[in-house]
């Protein structure tokens, strides 16, 4: 077949067709006013959807904020005079469980919400400066397996380091590597790199020399931390 016959063929086929979709919506009036009505209902749910998550995820942003600053807030003896205008603790544990009030508030009322998943990450924070590492590493995990990849990224690097003071440097190596492998915005893989060397320091410098030349090598990193790379690489027996 020519390749005229072919166009021809095709437009012969193209115009069939178009007359059948004509006579089925004359016929079908009624039906296609249905499905543009649902569409027009779906798609207004969806916009107000979105509305309403934004504002969600704006309330619980401010919410976070506060129990941020509390977790953030200075430490000092007992007994010293009040900071005008500013919160202070007399230890990390007690900063950590008036934070942790708010956090959990956060997380509670604001569940699917990237506040709410960071708040979970806060109260594994909180959990471990109060010493309860059990719950600091359900926390971790809870949020390291979350949608959101920069807080899980987050977690995971939290609990790698939880991990490396339980003594259980194998699961701390598996997590930094994981990080190395998939960098993110909350966690470099320089960041992910400069922990792993810390714990090869002491188990096998030779691995851990051969990371900090990687990041001094890898010309993306800052200044900082290849100065920062170099030092520790030449601290190393």
């Amino acid at each position: 077949m020519r390749s005229s016959e072919r166009h021809q063929l095709k437009q012969d086929q193209f115009a069939a067709k178009t007359q059948e979709t004509l006579d089925w919506a004359s016929q079908h009036q009624n039906a296609l006013s249905y499905v543009t009505l649902v569409i027009v209902v779906i798609a207004a749910i969806a916009i107000g959807g979105f509305y309403y998550q934004q504002r969600r995820e704006q309330a619980a942003s401010a919410l976070l904020s506060v129990g941020i600053q509390q977790f953030t807030a200075p430490i000092v003896p007992a007994g010293s005079a009040p900071i005008p205008g500013q919160e202070t603790f007399t230890s990390a544990a007690d900063r950590a469980k008036a934070a942790s009030n708010k956090f959990v508030e956060v997380s509670e009322k604001y569940t699917h919400t990237d506040a709410g998943t960071l708040a979970k990450y806060f109260l594994g924070l909180a959990a471990k400066d109060m010493n309860d590492k059990g719950k600091a590493e359900a926390y971790f995990k809870d949020v390291a397996g979350s949608g959101n990849k920069d807080t899980g990224a987050l977690a995971k690097d939290a609990l790698a380091s939880l991990y490396h003071e339980e003594g259980k440097d194998q699961d701390a190596i598996n997590l930094y590597k994981e990080l190395i492998a998939k960098p993110t915005n909350t966690v470099s893989k320089a960041t992910a790199q400069m922990d792993l060397a810390e714990i090869y320091e002491a188990k096998d410098p030779g691995q851990a020399r051969k990371l900090y030349e990687e990041i001094v090598k890898d010309k993306d990193n800052s200044e900082q931390v290849i100065s920062i790379a170099n030092t520790r690489m030449a601290s190393l027996k």
